[in-house]
């Protein structure tokens, strides 16, 4: 059985369940919070990142890692593209994502207006905030926008590419803030379309409860999609 250390509302750990549900693989998950790991973290997740995982006694961390992983562990429904340059290109996608807009989607939104008031009892860094939305994120999701050609990010066919987007879309609506339909009008309706996919309709049905538990996070996306 494939267990999933980490909370299913983190933008890397969802993107681990939704390859898991695409691919067909069951799994449990154990929560861990970054900000009160438990005693034994650093053995699971050598930095203290989530997700890691464990599986018929292996364990591993990075959830790049471990969705390239499931990709030997179940080659159906396959989340890389045979094509070289197409499997190239998913990668980047995926890597533009967690390197260059993860960290202020979280540290810059989610950590200053959620995380940081209730669990460190820290008041939001507004500066940290404006910068975020006005110098760091447009810049990445025009470029998101420009490269959007089809219906999806690696080709014709859905990839660890288009998880890794949409999950970090989700984060950017659970801290308050809504694509405009203006200026990303194709991320935008690519953004539900994929939503509505049944490995993400299976995540998210399951993510909402502890979604909710949380307090302060915008669910006004979902609930407009129906979950």
């Amino acid at each position: 059985m494939l267990t999933i250390h980490g909370v299913p509302f983190s933008a890397h750990t969802r993107k681990v369940i939704v390859a898991a549900i695409e691919k067909g693989i069951e799994y449990d998950i154990v929560p861990v919070v970054p900000l009160t790991p438990p005693p034994d973290w650093r053995g699971l997740s050598p930095l203290g990142h989530i997700p890691a995982i464990t599986h018929d006694g292996f364990t591993l961390a990075d959830s790049s890692v471990i969705c390239l992983y499931l990709e030997r562990v179940q080659p159906h429904a396959p989340l890389y593209p045979g094509d070289a340059q197409r499997y190239a290109r998913a990668l980047w996608i995926e890597e533009f994502v967690d390197s260059g807009l993860q960290q202020h989607v979280l540290r810059g939104l989610l950590m200053q207006r959620v995380f940081a008031p209730r669990f460190l009892k820290r008041a939001p860094d507004e500066a940290l905030i404006h910068s975020s939305l006005t110098e760091m994120i447009p810049p990445r999701l025009a470029y998101l926008e420009n490269e959007l050609t089809g219906d999806y990010f690696a080709g014709d066919a859905f990839s660890i590419a288009d998880i890794a987007v949409a999950s970090i879309l989700i984060n950017y609506h659970y801290a308050g803030e809504l694509l405009d339909a203006q200026a990303y009008p194709r991320l935008e309706a690519y953004l539900q379309r994929v939503l509505r996919r049944d490995c993400f309709a299976a995540a998210l049905r399951k993510e909402i409860p502890a979604a909710e538990s949380v307090g302060g996070l915008d669910l006004s996306l979902l609930r407009r999609l129906g979950y």
